[in-house]
């Protein structure tokens, strides 16, 4: 058997090394036994959501937000039946907004895929850091960045608790939003490649989900991932504790 991913909007969404994070989920899924290969889709494709198994779409900016809008609404029926499937979808950055309601900016309302509930607000300044986090699904903690000038609120679903850093609004101590296996947060770094026991997790809960056996290998370049998360973390924990 062989995974699909789909890297949806590869070259519209794509800031800050985003195309790492597909590359991690290749490497997860080799480390439990199974193949995988990525599919790189992007405006006027033809998206056939049947075909693929995980969805992937990172961080963009505000014009090519409006360009991948534009494109994706066709897809809107597709989405939902894909979610409602339980098929993996990781959302990172300002993709996450494409499926909320609408994105505010002053006065204008930019409707959205209207798949969930939440909101986006644009905001006259920027939110940019690193950020500590921790979540529900695994013992161990999130790191990531932001660097963002939107809010997101009417978000009941929370991915992760602010440990230090934003949540989805500037006062909230929750970050980003799970939906089935549907995950999306602002935390950008690339998030799989700094968290990799989060992203096998997610790995594992798709898996399971779906009811798919594979038999961990433990390659040597996981091994090296988890290294460099604690090696990381312990740095960020001490410079932490020496600002305070």
């Amino acid at each position: 058997m062989i995974i699909k991913i789909a890297h949806l909007y590869y070259d519209l969404m794509n800031l800050y090394g985003e195309s790492g994070n597909p590359q991690a989920l290749i490497r997860h899924l080799k480390n439990k036994g199974l193949n995988a290969e990525i599919h790189f889709l992007t405006v006027n494709d033809n998206i056939d959501f049947n075909k693929y198994d995980i969805f992937y779409i990172g961080m963009g900016s505000f014009e090519n937000q409006k360009i991948v809008l534009n494109d994706i609404k066709k897809y809107k029926d597709d989405i939902k039946n894909a979610i409602n499937m339980n098929k993996l979808f990781i959302v990172t950055g300002s993709a996450l907004e494409l499926f909320g309601q609408y994105i505010k900016k002053n006065n204008e309302k930019i409707e959205t895929l209207k798949i969930f509930d939440y909101i986006t607000e644009i905001i006259d300044f920027q939110i940019v850091g690193e950020q500590h986090f921790k979540t529900k699904l695994i013992n161990n903690d999130i790191i990531g960045f932001q660097n963002r000038t939107s809010v997101m609120k009417k978000n009941k679903n929370h991915l992760f608790k602010v440990i230090s850093g934003t949540g989805s609004t500037i006062n909230d101590n929750y970050e980003g939003f799970v939906y089935k296996n549907f995950y999306g947060t602002y935390l950008i770094g690339p998030l799989l490649i700094r968290n990799p026991y989060l992203t096998d997790k997610l790995l594992t809960i798709y898996l399971d989900s779906m009811k798919i056996k594979y038999k961990p290998k433990k390659l040597e370049i996981i091994d090296y991932d988890y290294k460099a998360y604690h090696e990381y973390l312990k740095n960020f924990l001490e410079n932490k504790i020496n600002s305070d």
